[in-house]
């Protein structure tokens, strides 16, 4: 894993392009979150492409730390909504309103995919 590889991730991230998205992720990659666990790159997807239909959603990484197969990344995601939102973490939103998170992210890699994924609220 290199400091390449998560810059070209997040640029993907940001197309909104489920399709050259998946390929960064292991069939059966893990993201963890304080939303729950999802398990598998199709689980994955679905839930982005639910989020890309009801969000603008811009993920832009602060730091990048990569030592082997592993990176820690701190973000700044961005989401606006493109129609209302009644509940999304735990606050609605009505169509253009905005709001951002601190996250660090801790990323794993096997064969140059994406194994295991951490994302928590960044405590800064």
């Amino acid at each position: 894993m290199n400091e390449e590889l998560m810059r070209r991730y997040y640029a993907t991230y940001n197309r909104e392009d489920p399709e050259a998205l998946a390929a960064f992720y292991h069939p059966e990659c893990q993201l963890h979150s304080a939303q729950g666990s999802m398990q598998g790159r199709k689980e994955i997807l679905d839930t982005y492409r639910y989020l890309v239909t009801a969000f603008e959603d811009r993920m832009t990484p602060l730091d990048i730390r990569v030592q082997g197969d592993t990176a820690e990344v701190d973000i700044l995601d961005r989401f606006t909504a493109r129609e209302d939102v009644a509940d999304f973490m735990g606050q609605s939103l009505v169509a253009g309103e905005s709001f951002e998170l601190k996250l660090k992210a801790h990323y794993r890699a096997e064969r140059g995919r994406f194994r295991e994924i951490h994302i928590a609220l960044s405590p800064d």
